[in-house]
């Protein structure tokens, strides 16, 4: 009989441990840290309906250690224990799950700002939709240019009233609709399109949806926000410096293309390089370099490369190399220069990557509206502004320079594709698609 008392509590025992919920009070209702972890996860209902508490406790515990396994990916740099899985192990086995909770919630104004039009839209029962059409041009009469001002009011635009026609697209609402075309890669004509219609027509709940891809998103980055760091968001083509009083420096970026994309990651800004020279991957040599030295024999030496081999000591002239079969363990590297394809400044940074943020002698592509168009690295629009604003002087120098960062200085390469710019919701292209595989 002892024995079969014994055997009972075994079995019983690590079933009881089983069913021990984080999340839930014992009327399965959510307890204060489940409250605090819905606030930090924002789940999408449907994703919880139908499961039981249990479940649904599971739930919860597997996409938090999603967010912390994301978390540790991103980051480049060592993670404080509070913010890695240590923290949350900690946490769990001293009890104190609400205070390490509430260290997580990310301090930023960008974070808060989202957050709240994302309860704003919860809260709506409907948009304005667009009536269908064709394109409206500046100046041009229509039927949909009334709702379309109630859908921009809806979105946070403070619209001045007409001064003509209630129906006409005037100058205002065209540089409004230039800045969503900006933002989501399209031409920006000014002009009232399908493909403007679509995107102001998308339901609360595919909005909400985008929203929350990008609070989550926001979860990667240390909660309390650091007293200076740069920001690049990658879909919105855009490098920002902020300090503690806010932003203090924009520039145009351009980012990896869709088949090159640029990283989500975040790591220290720790040296400048001045006149860098540059080593191309072997990727970039095989897809990009080589095809272009066959179709012209003269093209690497054009632009300042040289050739490395394995064991052979010096720079090899590229004539000198047969380029349908070229060496094995063949480098190649760009001397510095005007045409040095990372212009004159280098920023470097620890990642496994070998990405890096750097100037370009090609300026006209920061015209374009879409500017996904780089192997991967990050280019910038105004390098020496960024080397300025983080301290470096920059003295003349003709040869390659290396100048250490007198304090590193956080940086953040990010995906957000929905933020908000003096109250209004923006909106980004997805040009990785990665809102698709969430």
């Amino acid at each position: 009989m002892l024995r079969l008392m014994v055997l009972l509590l075994v079995l019983i025992s690590p079933l009881q441990a089983a069913e021990r919920m984080l999340w839930h009070n014992g009327d399965n209702e959510l307890n204060e840290t489940g409250r605090q972890l819905v606030e930090l996860l924002v789940p999408d209902p449907a994703a919880l309906a139908g499961l039981s508490p249990a479940e649904r406790d599971a739930w919860f515990s597997r996409e938090w250690r999603q967010v912390l396994a994301n978390r540790a990916r991103f980051a480049q740099y060592p993670l404080s224990p509070d913010h890695g899985e240590a923290g949350f192990e900690q946490a769990l086995h001293s009890g104190e799950l609400s205070a390490y909770l509430r260290r997580q919630q990310p301090d930023y104004p960008g974070y808060h700002q989202l957050k709240q039009h994302y309860h704003a839209l919860n809260d709506a029962a409907g948009i304005t939709a667009l009536p269908t059409g064709g394109e409206v041009r500046p100046g041009e009469r229509d039927r949909a240019i009334p709702a379309l001002r109630r859908r921009l009011t809806e979105m946070g635009y403070a619209l001045t009233p007409p001064k003509g026609r209630a129906d006409a697209l005037d100058r205002s609402l065209s540089d409004i609709l230039k800045g969503l075309q900006q933002a989501n890669g399209l031409e920006p004509n000014g002009r009232l399109t399908a493909d403007i219609r679509a995107m102001l027509n998308r339901s609360p709940a595919e909005l909400r949806k985008e929203l929350r891809h990008n609070l989550r998103r926001w979860l990667l980055l240390p909660p309390s926000a650091p007293e200076r760091f740069v920001l690049v968001n990658i879909p919105a083509y855009r490098l920002t410096l902020f300090n503690s009083t806010g932003p203090a420096l924009n520039m145009k970026v351009i980012v990896g293309r869709p088949d090159w994309p640029t990283p989500e990651l975040g790591t220290y800004i720790k040296a400048l390089k001045v006149n860098p020279n540059w080593t191309p991957t072997a990727n970039i040599i095989r897809e990009d370099l080589l095809p272009a030295q066959r179709r012209d024999r003269g093209f690497l030496s054009r632009n300042g490369f040289g050739v490395w081999l394995p064991g052979i000591e010096g720079r090899q002239d590229p004539a000198s190399i047969d380029w349908q079969q070229p060496p094995a363990g063949m480098r190649l590297v760009q001397a510095p220069g005007p045409d040095n394809a990372l212009g004159r400044f280098k920023f470097e940074m620890n990642n496994p990557f070998d990405i890096y943020l750097h100037d370009t002698p090609d300026k006209r592509l920061f015209g374009e509206a879409q500017r996904a168009l780089s192997h991967g690295c990050v280019r910038l629009s105004e390098p020496d502004q960024l080397a300025q604003n983080l301290g470096w002087s920059l003295p003349e120098y003709e040869q390659t320079r290396i100048l250490p960062a007198r304090t590193p200085t956080l940086l953040f390469m990010v995906y957000f594709t929905a933020w908000v710019e003096q109250g209004r919701l923006v909106f980004a292209e997805d040009i990785y698609r990665k809102n698709e595989t969430i």
